[in-house]
């Protein structure tokens, strides 16, 4: 199991640009949902998946919109809600780490807004010195992406985004949303 770091903003909307981190498993096929949660949810969910690998005849189904997961101690059967199809099985216990990741990686980047901000800010910072070295894709002006940390990070920046200073482009964040 490898865990993948990203963290991303979108492009303004009104005054503020989104900005979301999540941790992604490429053993777990749409691991990416799990990201969807808030930090309350992932405690219970681990708190809920703890008990139930500890538990001979332990049972939790759990999920959201686009994902649902029918927990044992050893395996657990998810369905992609999206496009009404069964997933392959993943060991709970692998579930139980994904959430501990997310967990932690949430906490890092969302409860102290000071790491997220100084991480988006290097990233801007250099993708705004040679926006070409950064293009996401080759032919896309306003896609940037940049690893720092391990962290995967994009940008969306607009022609406009490159006057900003750096701390005028922190402050069009939306960091205080529970992503």
């Amino acid at each position: 199991m490898s865990y993948l770091n990203f963290i991303s903003t979108q492009g303004k909307l009104g005054q503020f640009r989104t900005v979301s981190a999540s941790v992604y498993d490429s053993s777990i096929q749409n691991s990416e949902y799990l990201n969807d949660f808030s930090l309350n949810s992932i405690n219970k969910i681990i708190i809920d998946l703890n008990n139930v690998i500890n538990s001979p005849n332990g049972a939790l189904l759990w999920g959201h919109e686009q994902m649902s997961i029918d927990s044992n101690p050893l395996l657990s059967k998810c369905f992609d809600e999206t496009r009404n199809k069964s997933l392959p099985d993943v060991p709970t216990q692998n579930l139980l780490n994904l959430m501990i990741q997310i967990k932690k990686f949430k906490t890092q980047y969302h409860q102290n807004s000071e790491n997220l901000k100084n991480i988006i800010k290097q990233a801007f910072s250099s993708i705004k010195s040679n926006p070409n070295n950064y293009k996401k894709y080759p032919n896309s002006d306003i896609r940037f992406a940049i690893t720092i940390d391990n962290i995967y990070l994009t940008l969306v920046l607009e022609p406009n985004d490159f006057n900003l200073t750096d701390d005028d482009f922190l402050s069009q964040l939306d960091i205080d949303s529970d992503f």
